[in-house]
């Protein structure tokens, strides 16, 4: 490689990489959750107030008013589920796409040998495959080691926390906002360990290598995620498992290309009875269905233990009052009702009347 390809493709880099933070700087001051409204948006392809679908605006006008959008159309949007799934597939397409780039040079020089010698392309995926797995394994070992420790020590949230207050805080609840830790964010933790369950699975095949590591990966995140979500962590909702229908699609599609991958490599390799293999795939479609079948209805469906209670309790005022009574003028009988004779002839009065 000479100067003026290292320069340029350098030069190139850092002007994606300019680009890139400005684009996401600009939406993160858009306002409400723009990983979640955008992708939303962008995955439907139509117009979240009215319901319209693909075709039927102009190809610019949905982006026209996400890019638009408010509070109440961000709340509007609900698009979760959505932003984990475009979330997934941008990390599966950056990462593909930079390991293309990093292994061009390696596959430049087979070239000519694949033109001179088409029928020898089996012979030199199944030499080269192995060699083409170190990428991954590096990067499976470098979300281990730096993605767990930046996130146990939170070094990058502090720095951004004293950006904000140097630069964007003006009173102490904005120095509040900015310290509080916000919540697990679902959106982009999901997409990018099921990205790892897909590279682990694969190239467990090509290179057994990456399996401590992949093991090492989620024993460690348990451990570390557990931590910050029952100490650091403040959750904006609950999900009550409902994200468990699409962990459990991204992992029956992890095993299905798992399982594709290691018949082929195997075939690759001239193994006589690799066929033997096959019906594996099958079997994981018909496991993917019943279990599809058993259990999703308990998240599409609400159960009558729920439906039979009431839209809306109502409130025990006396517990609402004893709760803004200190502890140490609290009394001893909670019965006696006389303190709070004032009050509730206060509220009383004041009700609305239906």
């Amino acid at each position: 490689m000479d100067i003026a390809s290292f320069v340029t493709s350098l030069v190139t880099s850092f002007v994606i990489f300019v680009v890139l933070v400005l684009v996401f700087t600009w939406l993160s001051s858009r306002p409400g959750n723009a990983p979640v409204y955008y992708p939303s948006v962008l995955l439907r392809g139509m117009d979240p107030w009215e319901g319209r679908g693909r075709g039927t605006r102009s190809p610019v006008g949905w982006l026209r008013q996400a890019l638009s959008a408010s509070e109440g159309d961000v709340v509007a949007a609900g698009g979760v589920d959505a932003a984990v799934y475009l979330v997934f597939l941008s990390s599966v397409l950056s990462i593909l796409v930079f390991s293309g780039v990093v292994l061009l040079p390696v596959l430049l020089p087979s070239l000519t040998t694949i033109i001179d010698n088409p029928t020898g392309i089996v012979n030199m995926l199944a030499n080269s495959l192995p060699g083409s797995a170190t990428f991954f394994l590096t990067f499976v070992a470098l979300k281990f080691f730096v993605g767990y420790g930046l996130e146990l020590s939170r070094l990058v949230p502090l720095i951004i926390f004293h950006l904000k207050r140097k630069y964007l805080c003006k009173t102490e609840d904005d120095v509040r906002a900015a310290w509080a830790p916000g919540d697990l964010g679902y959106n982009t933790r999901v997409p990018n360990d099921m990205l790892i369950v897909t590279i682990v699975l694969c190239y467990s095949v090509i290179a057994p290598l990456i399996i401590p590591f992949g093991v090492a990966y989620f024993a460690l995140g348990w451990i570390i995620a557990k931590n910050q979500v029952l100490r650091v962590y403040v959750p904006s909702y609950e999900s009550y498992g409902r994200m468990w229908p699409h962990m459990h699609t991204r992992i029956i599609a992890a095993l299905l290309i798992y399982q594709t991958t290691m018949v082929g490599v195997i075939l690759l390799k001239q193994f006589l009875y690799s066929p033997i293999l096959v019906p594996l795939i099958p079997i994981s479609f018909i496991f993917a269905y019943i279990t599809h079948m058993r259990f999703y209805p308990a998240f599409a469906k609400t159960p009558l233990e729920v439906v039979q209670h009431d839209v809306k309790e109502t409130p025990n005022m006396d517990a609402i009052y004893t709760a803004y009574i200190p502890a140490c003028l609290r009394p001893e009988k909670l019965e006696d009702v006389d303190i709070f004779e004032d009050a509730q002839s206060h509220t009383t009065s004041r009700a609305p009347s239906i």
